[in-house]
């Protein structure tokens, strides 16, 4: 009986010091209040460095290994091939308007993600017409190693009907 007894203390020991030597100690659970908090903060941020124009800034809101899946283009995977499309982008429009709803949350331990519905107005930047536009979105979120969420994958489209 002892010996079982020292057993099963030393899987209890392992089983506590395994995720310590996998990468750190273990991260509290998020709550589903505290997630959607965290992505209502990231939206507002998005929007506004959308609104400046401001690419590198915004690129902090990613994850190290993001990908994006716009309308109309090929998936984008990696920080650099997002932020060179966003460049381009900029180069023929800036936005009047820019805003974010979320319709729901959901988190679970280091991943979570968010769905909603986007609105926006683009100025042509060599003029013209404004360009409405709405759209929905689904997005996942990894929880970094400070505690924080970026977003890890990205997937979005317009409900404005091609012409």
């Amino acid at each position: 009986m002892k010996k079982r007894t020292r057993v099963l203390v030393a899987i209890a020991v392992l089983l506590v010091a395994i995720p310590l030597f996998a990468g750190g100690q273990a991260m509290a659970a998020t709550s589903p209040e505290a997630f959607r908090a965290a992505v209502k903060a990231t939206w507002a941020r998005y929007s506004d460095l959308m609104m400046a124009g401001d690419v590198a800034t915004w690129m902090n809101l990613w994850d190290v290994d993001a990908g994006q899946s716009p309308p109309g283009a090929a998936m984008r995977l990696g920080k650099d091939a997002i932020q060179k499309a966003e460049n381009e982008f900029f180069k023929v429009y800036r936005f009047e308007a820019f805003a974010i709803k979320i319709t729901g949350t959901y988190v679970d331990h280091e991943m979570g993600f968010a769905y909603g519905n986007y609105t926006y107005t683009l100025v042509p930047l060599a003029g013209g017409d404004k360009i409405p536009g709405d759209g929905k979105y689904e997005t996942i979120f990894r929880r970094q190693p400070d505690g924080s969420w970026k977003i890890w994958r990205d997937c979005f489209n317009s409900n404005v009907a091609p012409k």
